[in-house]
């Protein structure tokens, strides 16, 4: 049974690096370690950033008394070893991280010459996303300091993922050394680091460093609880592994009886997840599940993790289960999830999961996604699309409070890392959408003036509701109309990054002019033409769409086998001609329905 989960680091340590007394013999090591991890990396180019770093921090030391150099280093290690990100550019981004920001003399120009423009706007990132930078910007405002700290970190997560991966690399390295700051400063850090970094390596799926980050922050802010629940571990630890071997022989066997293979694990919960399940009202003596099982097994078909809860619930007595396979979290989590009452009566957590499931649990987006090519999916947002979107996720943040950071992730995850569905306008270009996107959606990618304008559309023919969702592969056509404006309720129903950052700021500037426009109260004369093929009762039915009380006028033209008819008619503002619009496109042979100016003689 594995246990390697149990206490893997310690919050406070000297930093017993090798790094840091000859700078020949740490190029050498260093480049011996990035070799050994992934030899087809650019060793000439990582080699040069490693003395140019060296250079341009010479003379310059950590509270540690480490040469500052060692931290770039340590930096760049962390993203090859802990994150399995290896990219030549960022390694050297890495090694750079700090250069803009402390050396006078160097910019973003100078790294773009010395070594590439990619480098350089990845190190210029980086550096803008300076909290002190923010802070100096900001103000006094906290809540302008935390919206645009989200914001410069999320748009850095759309742009580029590097720069919040080496982001965090370099967060988790001064974590772990904080110990050598004032008291003062470690709470300000610990501080920063639980509000802004915790939430985005958690919403990456990096599990084992968002864990790190929070506990080693909790650490430094109240190590007197951090040390309580650190000790009931230890007392829990005991008596939780004498009473797991039983019950882990017990499982593998009724596994191993159903031809189940599998691997046994062991994981306890973080001590500021403790922490947080204390402040809502529990002590640490009511805790059952400090310790949970993972199951593993040695497959990636999912239907093999019902079967093996099918077979743990004939075996044991469960109490509760909750379906993380088919409901996924969205940091990409799966998980069977059951409680068992074991022998002696006791409580025991397991979790069941394939192979595939296991490696996502711990890796996250790793996982996911190549970071061993340093490639994500290749993104299309233009410098506007991202500022628009930014603008929306700043707003968000000063609107939404603490719910903000959800709001905008979920936006994020869909645009960038869910996958994609393709639909096709009527002339059959594809058009790539988000999971989860309507006829909004749709028309916005078309372009953003067809999205304010849109009253309704067609799917495969059939003319549906803006609301209705699309799936892979359906042909798509927008109808719209010069006088048709948006609802404020359509700013819930979108999900693509266009249609977000449209109607948002159609909104936000339509209210900075106080013209929210009230459609319904405005009694006014219409004319419309209707084109279709014609058919009997054709008249009754369009007459019957319209509402035979608003008609004033109509001229008909029905000669061959075509229709056209130009009708007057009264009506209560633009909402009320969109829903006329709307119910004449679905009068069986109605091709067309425009509106006109003149009058009908």
């Amino acid at each position: 049974m594995n246990m390697e989960y149990l206490f893997n680091f310690l919050p406070e340590y000297d930093e017993d690096s090798p790094f840091g007394l000859d700078v020949q013999k740490d190029y050498e090591l260093f480049i011996e370690q990035v070799k050994s991890i992934d030899a087809s990396l650019d060793l000439e180019i990582i080699g040069k950033s490693f003395f140019y770093c060296v250079e341009k921090h010479k003379n310059v030391t950590r509270k540690s008394g480490y040469p500052y150099y060692t931290h770039p280093v340590q930096v760049a290690l962390i993203l090859l070893k802990e994150f399995t990100f290896h990219d030549t550019n960022s390694v050297v981004a890495c090694l750079l991280h700090d250069t803009i920001e402390d050396v006078k003399e160097i910019d973003k120009d100078e790294i773009s010459r010395e070594f590439n423009e990619d480098i350089a706007d990845i190190v210029d990132a980086v550096t803008k996303i300076s909290h002190e930078n923010l802070t100096r910007e900001a103000g006094v405002s906290k809540d302008l300091i935390k919206g645009l700290t989200y914001r410069k970190l999320f748009i850095a997560l759309v742009k580029d993922i590097r720069v919040i991966l080496i982001k965090l690399a370099d967060r988790l390295h001064n974590m772990r050394t904080l110990h050598y700051l004032s008291e003062k400063k470690q709470k300000e850090v610990a501080s920063e680091t639980l509000n802004f970094y915790v939430p985005i390596a958690h919403r990456l799926g990096l599990m084992k460093i968002k864990t790190e980050l929070e506990n080693r922050s909790f650490y430094h802010m109240d190590r007197e609880n951090y040390e309580a629940i650190r000790n009931a571990l230890n007392t829990k630890r005991r008596d939780f592994i004498n009473y797991i071997k039983v019950f882990a022989d017990l499982i593998t066997n009724s596994l191993n009886q159903n031809n189940l293979k599998h691997t046994l694990s062991v994981v306890h919960k973080g001590e500021y997840e403790i922490y947080k399940m204390i402040m809502d009202g529990k002590s640490i003596s009511d805790i059952d599940n400090f310790y949970s099982m993972v199951v593993i097994l040695n497959t990636n078909d999912i239907h093999e993790c019902y079967r093996a809860h099918g077979v743990l619930a004939v075996a044991f007595k469960t109490i509760s289960f909750i379906d993380y396979i088919s409901n996924s979290k969205m940091d990409w989590y799966k998980s069977l999830f059951t409680e068992l009452i074991g022998p002696d009566g006791k409580r025991v957590e397991l979790l069941i999961r394939t192979e595939e499931m296991e490696k996502i649990a711990e890796e996250g987006f790793a996982a996911k996604y190549s970071f061993k090519s340093g490639k994500i999916r290749e993104l299309h947002f233009t410098d506007e699309e991202i500022e628009d979107w930014g603008s929306w996720m700043q707003d968000i943040i000063e609107e939404q409070g603490e719910n903000a950071s959800k709001i905008i992730w979920d936006s994020i995850k869909v645009n960038i890392f869910d996958s994609d569905l393709t639909v096709y306008t009527k002339d059959g270009q594809p058009i790539q959408l988000p999971q989860g996107s309507n006829l909004i959606d749709f028309a916005f990618a078309i372009s953003t003036e067809t999205g304010l304008k849109c009253i309704t559309g067609k799917v495969n023919g059939v003319i549906q509701d803006l609301n209705y969702k699309l799936y892979d592969g359906d042909k798509v056509e927008i109808i719209k109309s010069p006088n048709a404006y948006p609802k404020e309720e359509w700013q819930k129903e979108v999900v693509s990054h266009r249609a977000i950052a449209g109607l948002h700021k159609y909104f936000k500037e339509l209210k900075k002019t106080n013209k929210l426009i009230n459609n319904e109260i405005q009694n006014y004369e219409a004319k419309i033409i209707i084109k279709g093929d014609d058919r009997a009762r054709m008249l009754y039915d369009i007459t019957e769409a319209i509402g035979k009380t608003n008609i004033k006028k109509i001229q008909l033209d029905t000669s061959g086998t075509k229709f056209e008819g130009a009708i007057s008619l009264n009506v209560m503002g633009e909402n009320e001609l969109n829903r006329v619009f709307i119910k004449l496109l679905g009068v069986k042979g109605v091709k067309s329905v425009e509106r006109i100016e003149e009058t009908i003689q």
